[in-house]
């Protein structure tokens, strides 16, 4: 990690960045010959890009993409525009529109070619510069479809072309996303250096994803506004080809194998993918030392009173009753006062174990201590809810009739559906403060590259390479496996649910499968009351609503609004439709 030393001297010979690019300094003012006549300095400045980066898994929002779909809600309430479907032209959430991060880019990339530096570092620096620019125009994409697509360094005291101040259609930016990544392919190296490097592989996981996401939208979407948003139908094989030869390219460099440190322990070998660090299953990752570069999610995001703030993610009773059972079975348990069971996780014990790795239950050990998320006693001989003692402050026999963690008292430091997020979260710190959370956060890893060869070359119609994909995360996480009988879209869509939750992938791909208003509008979400029977020693579980309000999604949300400020910036720009 870069010392603070280094980061001043970064500040000191680069720009800051606005959203404005007509609101930038002139380009003799920003980057003066000894920039580029200095490998240290060229090294610089792509640092400062990579700095930059538009991540939606970026933990300075504490990870808000969960709350947004089905896998969980937020502990203070989770009403937002987004669950309440109130996103508009004058209100939207997750934008990005930063067109000061493409300018610096474009900047460099014009600045390169005649930099005396040495031909290795200049193919490897700017086969990066074209990743960062790709990887901002997808973020660009999958929130507003065509996007103006500015390849050049415009100077904003001469006339602009009027290609450069509308819309591109929709396909046209994909193309360009991967014609920039196929060339970054053949300028990067293949092995990454220093941690967290951008390299060949890197390049070719992001065309894999970009490639899926246009596919999707050619076959689900509509094309509009004269193919300013959607990409003809037509399109779509080609898309998902090419996604799939891209990710068939990663695999088959040998480079990386799936994380497999714990066979025989399938719920903590999953949960280990993410905090045993340069694991070989990890293709790129944002490094974070609690120091210098540090983010907050285990203060935030950790159970209550094992974190300093904590409770802030907690997983929908949906999403964990959604996982799969180990032998392919339907069965689900039966949730009422009338079925005891022996723990808090017993209910569940014959889900899928990335379950486990992912959700705290009641009776978790953890840490220094134990989970305890139930949030009554029941004192009768046999299970009577309105006998239920509740309150933080009361005990009967010495047992606190509310656990730690759970709803009780309501706070918004407490689960509001019972559950609390595991994946991601650290175990080996007690009560880790806000702002020194280490634990790097993964943006591509190889299981996401089976899932994508599985999806495309199912919807290709090619059974067996699906299969094979498909089963490799299946065989992993120790559950039923697939074949050409069996496989279905479904099963594959279950599949990159359960294999990313909590990765930030949910949320975007209910959007480009076009399913999000069938999974989202309409719904309340839901939790369980989780109470204890004194009697028994047992557990009894009653569903209940764990949001107060009713979840929207419309049709215009699938797309973000272009806005009114930015139109009102530029009038050549186009609303997009039904805002």
């Amino acid at each position: 990690m870069k010392p603070i030393t280094y980061i001043l001297f970064l500040l000191l010979i680069l720009f800051q960045s606005c959203e404005n690019v007509m609101d930038r300094n002139p380009l003799d003012k920003i980057s003066g010959e000894e920039v580029w006549n200095n490998e240290t300095l060229v090294s610089a400045y792509v640092y400062n890009l990579i700095g930059r980066m538009p991540l939606d898994n970026a933990l300075v929002s504490y990870n808000d993409w969960y709350s947004w779909c089905d896998e969980g809600t937020r502990s203070t309430g989770n009403s937002s525009n987004t669950t309440k479907g109130t996103v508009s032209k004058t209100a939207e959430d997750n934008a990005y529109w930063d067109y000061a991060f493409i300018r610096d880019c474009n900047i460099f990339l014009e600045k390169i070619a005649d930099a005396t530096i040495t031909e290795a570092s200049k193919k490897q620096l700017e086969g990066e510069v074209r990743f960062l620019r790709a990887f901002a125009y997808f973020e660009k994409m999958k929130r507003y479809g065509g996007v103006p697509l500015v390849d050049v360094v415009i100077d904003p005291f001469q006339a602009i072309d009027d290609k450069y101040t509308t819309r591109a259609k929709e396909e046209a930016v994909a193309d360009f996303i991967d014609s920039e990544l196929t060339k970054a392919v053949g300028l990067l190296t293949k092995t990454a250096t220093p941690k967290g490097g951008i390299n060949k592989w890197t390049a070719f996981a992001l065309k894999a994803g970009a490639n899926l996401w246009a596919a999707s939208i050619a076959k689900y979407g509509t094309v509009q506004l004269d193919g300013i948003v959607g990409i003809p139908a037509a399109k779509a094989d080609s898309y998902y080809t090419k996604a799939s030869a891209a990710a068939d390219s990663v695999i088959a460099s040998g480079n990386y194998s799936l994380y497999n440190a714990l066979p025989d322990d399938k719920s903590e070998n999953y949960r280990n993918i993410f905090l045993d660090e340069g694991n070989s299953e990890v293709i790129y990752e944002k490094v974070y030392d609690g120091v210098n570069v540090y983010h907050s999610y285990d203060g935030w995001c950790g159970p209550t009173d094992y974190a300093v703030r904590g409770g802030l993610c907690d997983p929908t009773l949906e999403f964990i009753m959604e996982y799969e059972n180990i032998d392919g079975s339907a069965d689900q348990p039966v949730l009422d006062k009338d079925h005891l069971y022996a723990s808090g996780a017993e209910p569940f014990a014959n889900k899928d174990p990335r379950l486990f790795g992912t959700v705290f239950f009641q009776g978790d050990k953890w840490s220094i201590g134990t989970i305890e998320s139930y949030d009554g006693l029941d004192p009768s001989p046999t299970p009577d809810p309105t006998q239920i003692i509740s309150h933080q402050s009361l005990t009967y026999e010495g047992i606190r009739s509310v656990g730690y963690q759970s709803r009780v008292p309501e706070s918004s430091n407490n689960t509001k559906s019972g559950f609390t997020g595991k994946k991601y979260i650290d175990g080996s710190r007690y009560q880790i403060p806000e702002g020194q959370s280490k634990t790097n956060w993964i943006i591509y890893r190889l299981a996401e590259m089976f899932l994508t060869v599985a999806e495309a070359q199912f919807e290709l119609g090619n059974i067996t390479p699906a299969v094979t994909a498909l089963n490799m995360t299946r065989n992993r996480a120790g559950i039923s496996l697939v074949d050409a009988g069996t496989i279905t879209l479904d099963k594959i869509r279950s599949e990159r649910r359960a294999e990313l939750a909590f990765e930030c992938n949910r949320w975007w791909d209910l959007r480009r499968w076009r399913s999000a208003m069938s999974v989202l509008n309409g719904r309340q979400f839901h939790g369980l009351q989780i109470t204890f029977h004194y009697v028994t020693g047992e557990y009894y579980f009653i569903p209940y609503n764990c949001e107060t309000f009713t979840r929207t999604f419309k049709q215009e949300h699938y797309y973000n609004p272009i806005t009114t400020n930015r139109i009102n910036n530029n009038p050549m720009l186009i609303e997009n439709p039904l805002y």
